[in-house]
């Protein structure tokens, strides 16, 4: 029912008359990918259909003063055959607000200002070489990192661009679902574009309830630029982590656990070659040990080649691999990114490295 619903509003959206939707557009993205995996672990050695971030939304401006406009966005993912999940079970970034010379003001469910640093100069997104798979981090000996997120409860300004500068910060009320605001978030960055320079940095810390013995809050920075001449382009990223796990040295002692909060660092760098309707590109990225685990890194690279066939339509093929170092085997290409599957990895099987190489299609409308 619900996704009849969304369809249905969607399909009147588009048959209205033109001037009830005059500052009301729909758009979308299809990005459909064939994918083949390999690597240790026996799972790998298979092949799947992923939809990789695929999305339709609708998004609007009213004009309500010389200086004033209400705008809204209601954004959701799409499958187109990979997981079965149609459309409207995951909804991306949706909300209302207001904007102006003065700046725009958002509140609703959005990508966290950190999340951007990463997804404005990533040559891979969504694909099986996206760099999240490094960056969003994994477990080691404790929970999972939550970087790059997307969340409910977000409350946002974003500055207007004064002469290539513009900054955003948010603040997010509830990061796990807890109307007593238990757990919550601040994320923001800065940028600066001239010419074929960029250059963008962001901060953002996680805050929860006070555990006994363990740290309250996470913490990491990031900074990424880029640099294009001619049909060349080259980036690089640096992120620093801090109380990767929480848990405190005393902590973990106390537990019989040899696994504590500790810091990180990942960097990575990339370059594309663009000549005619063709891309040629690379890209490598790295995670340092936790200082509180020996040996519990990883390295991720990716090739990839994108031929345009229009304006709106590409393909592409690219190859992305995993190793992990031997205190962990839990870094994996597609991990928790846009791409939607990820490779199959065992934990009990430190060390295991794995691969995919991909062939794809995306279209914008």
């Amino acid at each position: 029912m619900k996704k009849n619903i969304i369809a249905l509003a969607v399909a009147a959206a588009v048959a209205a008359p033109a001037s009830a939707i005059a500052d009301t557009t729909l758009y979308g993205k299809i990005h459909a990918s064939y994918d083949f995996w390999g690597g240790d672990v026996a799972e790998n050695a298979d092949y799947s259909l992923a939809s990789n971030s695929s999305r339709i939304g609708i998004k609007g401006k009213e004009a309500v003063s010389d200086n004033l406009s209400l705008i809204y966005q209601w954004e959701t993912q799409v499958d187109w055959g990979g997981s079965g999940e149609g459309i409207g079970e995951n909804p991306r970034n949706t909300f209302v607000g207001f904007n102006g010379n003065w700046g725009t003001a958002i509140f609703g469910r959005h990508d966290t200002p950190f999340k951007d640093v990463r997804g404005k100069y990533d040559l891979f997104g969504d694909t099986i070489g996206d760099a999240r798979s490094i960056l969003r981090g994994r477990s080691v000996g404790g929970s999972d990192n939550n970087w790059d997120q997307r969340y409910n409860n977000t409350v946002a300004y974003i500055t207007p661009d004064v002469g290539g500068f513009q900054a955003t910060v948010a603040y997010v009320s509830d990061t796990e679902a807890d109307i007593n605001n238990n757990s919550d978030a601040i994320s923001a960055n800065a940028s600066y574009e001239m010419g074929g320079f960029g250059i963008i940095a962001g901060y953002e810390q996680h805050n929860r309830s006070a555990v006994a013995g363990e740290e309250d809050s996470q913490n990491a920075y990031r900074v990424a630029a880029q640099y294009k001449m001619g049909g060349f382009k080259v980036m690089g990223l640096y992120q620093g982590v801090e109380n990767v796990n929480y848990m405190t040295e005393s902590q973990a002692n106390a537990q019989g656990a040899n696994v504590y909060g500790g810091e990180m660092d990942m960097w990575g760098a990339g370059a594309a070659y663009s000549f005619g309707k063709s891309t040629v590109k690379a890209h490598y990225f790295t995670a340092s040990e936790v200082d509180s685990v020996a040996d519990s890194g990883a390295n991720l690279w990716a090739i990839g080649y994108d031929y345009k066939l229009s304006k709106q339509t590409k393909v592409y093929v690219a190859y992305a691999a995993m190793s992990n170092e031997s205190a962990i085997g839990s870094y994996a290409v597609g991990y928790k990114t846009g791409h939607g599957e990820s490779a199959a990895v065992d934990t009990a099987d430190l060390g295991n490295d794995n691969n995919a190489f991909s062939v794809g299609v995306v279209h914008k409308f």
